[in-house]
């Protein structure tokens, strides 16, 4: 059975989006949630930003990863860090290095099986799918497809991306570990039911 990742958008303060994550949360139960810093958020914006969402979201059990910051997450309690595709600070290797063992490693691969394989032997603690290109019913496919090949065939635990609810109900119908839904949950997570 699937579980929930979710995502949240790219935030510059918690203050508007912490009243929406409480009431989300005491409605879901996501095994973990990735954490977007806005392009440009100031070190000492990011640390308040991370400090006010952390403990809500830990004392649920909840695995808080950071996206594309692997030194933060280690400096402000995170359970792992999330490199996206456009990261290019360091390699998977470097980050695991960056973070030790102790804290999780997701990397997202778009649609790429080697860079799947790759990501796990360089230390990845799960991989991310999605669709390389915009939105389209072929995209989707290719990742459904990926992400059901991979979780039959391989140990190493999948996120697949879903855009739409109905592309959520098909990833959890092929028993993809997690789906991650489109940041328009966010707005309301009912249609998201899988």
């Amino acid at each position: 059975m699937s579980e929930l990742y979710l995502v949240t958008p790219a935030l510059l303060h918690a203050d508007a989006f912490l009243p929406v994550l409480e009431q989300r949360l005491a409605n879901h139960q996501p095994a973990a949630l990735l954490l977007r810093l806005a392009d440009g958020i100031a070190p000492a914006a990011a640390i308040a930003l991370i400090g006010a969402i952390r403990p809500l979201v830990q004392h649920e059990g909840i695995a808080l990863m950071l996206e594309d910051a692997p030194e933060l997450a280690v400096q402000t309690g995170c359970d792992g860090v999330h490199l996206s595709q456009s990261y290019t600070a360091a390699s998977v290797r470097d980050a695991r290095r960056q973070i030790g063992d102790e804290l999780q490693l997701g990397v997202a691969v778009g649609s790429s099986r080697d860079g799947a394989m790759r990501a796990g032997e360089e230390g990845a603690d799960y991989v991310c799918f999605a669709p390389d290109a915009a939105q389209n019913a072929e995209a989707t496919q290719a990742v459904l497809a990926l992400a059901q090949w991979w979780c039959m065939m391989m140990e190493l635990p999948a996120v697949a991306c879903a855009a739409t609810p109905e592309d959520a109900r098909a990833l959890a119908g092929c028993d993809t570990d997690f789906v991650m839904p489109d940041t328009n949950w966010w707005d309301d997570p009912s249609p998201w039911v899988f």
